[in-house]
């Protein structure tokens, strides 16, 4: 078949588009697998994206948190716990436990608290706790040594003579004799007798335990004497080095204890007239706690029975602190202990008989040579001890290091009595303080004409405090008077009213025991809110 001139252009023509079609498939391939592979690489930076905006946003975030909460919770848990640490030691004995609130404070305390064993080792109980509390600060303290303390609810009533009660108070006890060979301090006050000694009769099961520190004593308001617990001995306790025992009768076959700090209560009320409990062995005592630094000595003479006590007869070299509160109506009472002993090192010495006496004589001071007894006392206490019918200067030289001292009225009138151009205080060379417990008018008088015999000597101005005011007007008549002389100082000034103290700075507070009823009534319009009710027991509310 010829072929025609049409015929050839249209076969032409098919021939061109096939090569264009071909061409132009090709090229859509490429664009489309070009277009595919930016989307995978557009969607993997997305991805990218996305996930440094998260990190971003939890980064924000915990930037936000941390600046807007307290600053405490950016503490490393070690400095927190010291912190704990330090709490737990100085917290009131008669609160919750503080490592119970603390759980409470948020998820990262409650996990350092429950974690942290040294937290629990400060063990204080009250008729509020359980034995399930108990026995948890026993299982979280672990191996770690216990610090026990034992008090009373202060409203505490008769609450504790009742069985249930006991009870209660022995689920609590139980487990603590368990845990003996971890004790390292045990300090229980402010319950009855009878409770008390209910109480420690369930640590007689104890053989051996490491304390170091024993405080016990029973309701200073009650009457009755304990019998020494069975399991304060040597044996027991072998490192025992401060033992405080308030009304308990001791054995005649004393403990050889190697202690530092020894105090024992024979009159267990201030109440009442002393009157002898069961005798105490104290001689043997006094002979062979050669290591004390501390004594405290509180009763009469017969209930440290059998003294027999000749001068110079007991040597203390370590003693520091010696404390004497006589109760005696006759003599020779409890100061007989001061002219048995030599102690060169003593420094604090509080002499405060229950009633005036004149007890105290130059003679007590120094030793059968002549020297003084006590050279190196810097603190000195003295109330109802004289009676101004001895020369004190002879007293004054055998205390030549005296710094600061506390007076009752009759030793401010002994030792202010004019001697010629002197007064038997201005031996006191290195005098600082002088504190006038319970101040008179007369008393006063005597004191400002010292104070300003010392100004025109030129000698060191002196602080002078007062204790035990009668009235607010007397308060600020010796203010007044003192600022012209000395330094007066304040530290919350009272005055008495029966057995309550009244602070009267800067603003009259009256703190109540239940010994004052009416008080109220008595003393004027005094806000309800201005006065809070407290126990005989409160340090702020001075019992008289």
């Amino acid at each position: 078949m010829p072929f025609t001139p049409l015929l050839m252009h249209a076969r032409k023509s098919v021939a061109y588009t096939t090569r264009s079609s071909a061409d132009g498939v090709d090229k859509l391939r490429s664009e489309l697998a070009r277009l595919k592979e930016k989307e995978t690489a557009l969607l993997q930076e997305l991805r990218e994206i996305r996930a440094a905006a998260e990190q971003v946003q939890v980064e924000l975030d915990e930037l936000i948190q941390r600046s807007a909460g307290a600053l405490i919770q950016r503490l490393p848990n070690e400095i927190l716990v010291t912190i704990l640490e330090h709490a737990t030691s100085y917290h009131c004995s008669t609160c919750v436990d503080p490592c119970w609130k603390w759980l409470g404070v948020c998820r990262r305390w409650r996990n350092v608290i429950t974690h942290t064993a040294s937290l629990w080792t400060h063990v204080n109980i009250t008729p509020r706790w359980t034995q399930t509390m108990v026995r948890r600060h026993l299982t979280q303290s672990r191996d770690m040594p216990l610090y026990i303390t034992i008090r009373p609810l202060l409203m505490r009533e008769r609450w504790f003579g009742m069985a249930g009660p006991r009870r209660h108070l022995l689920s609590l006890i139980v487990p603590l004799a368990e845990h003996a060979w971890r004790w390292r301090s045990l300090d229980i006050r402010g319950f009855p007798p009878s409770t008390l000694q209910f109480m420690l009769a369930h640590f007689d099961s104890v053989s051996y335990s490491p304390v170091e520190s024993i405080h016990i004593r029973s309701d200073e308001h009650e009457t009755g004497a304990l019998p020494w617990p069975n399991w304060i001995q040597p044996d027991t306790c072998p490192r025992l080095t401060y033992l405080y025992l308030g009304a308990f009768r001791i054995p005649d076959v004393v403990p050889a204890f190697q202690l530092t700090s020894l105090a024992l209560i024979t009159d267990n009320t201030q109440w009442s007239p002393s009157v002898p409990s069961l005798p105490f062995a104290l001689r043997n005592i006094l002979q062979e706690s050669v290591k004390l630094t501390s004594l405290t000595l509180y009763g009469t003479g017969r209930s440290f029975r059998d003294l027999s006590l000749a001068p110079d007869s007991i040597h203390m070299p370590a003693l520091l602190t010696l404390n004497l509160y006589p109760r005696d109506l006759e003599t020779p009472g409890l100061e007989s202990i001061l002219m048995a002993m030599v102690a060169p090192e003593l420094r604090h010495l509080n002499y405060v008989p229950r009633w005036p006496t004149d007890t105290l004589t130059p003679a007590m001071f120094r030793g059968t040579d002549g020297t003084p007894r006590f050279p190196r006392v810097t603190d000195l206490r003295i109330r109802n001890a004289v009676n101004g019918r001895h020369d004190m200067s002879p007293l004054i030289t055998a205390l030549p290091m005296v710094q600061n001292v506390a007076l009752g009225g009759a030793e401010i009138a002994a030792f202010l009595t004019r001697n010629g151009s002197h007064r038997p205080a201005d031996y006191w060379r290195d005098l600082e303080r002088i504190t006038i417990i319970e101040p008179e008018t007369s008393i006063m008088e005597d004191l400002f004409q010292w104070l300003t015999e010392r100004g025109h000597k030129n000698k060191t101005v002196l602080r002078v405090s007062l204790e035990e005011l009668a009235n607010s007007s007397e308060f600020l008549e010796f203010h007044e008077r003192l600022m012209r002389y000395a330094m007066v100082e304040l530290k919350d000034p009272q005055i008495k009213i029966g057995r309550t103290n009244f602070p009267i700075s800067p603003s009259l507070r009256a703190k109540l025991s239940r010994y004052t009823p009416g008080m109220v009534s008595a003393i004027g319009s005094i806000l309800r809110e201005e006065y809070t009710l407290c126990e005989p027991d409160d340090e702020n509310a001075t019992s008289l």
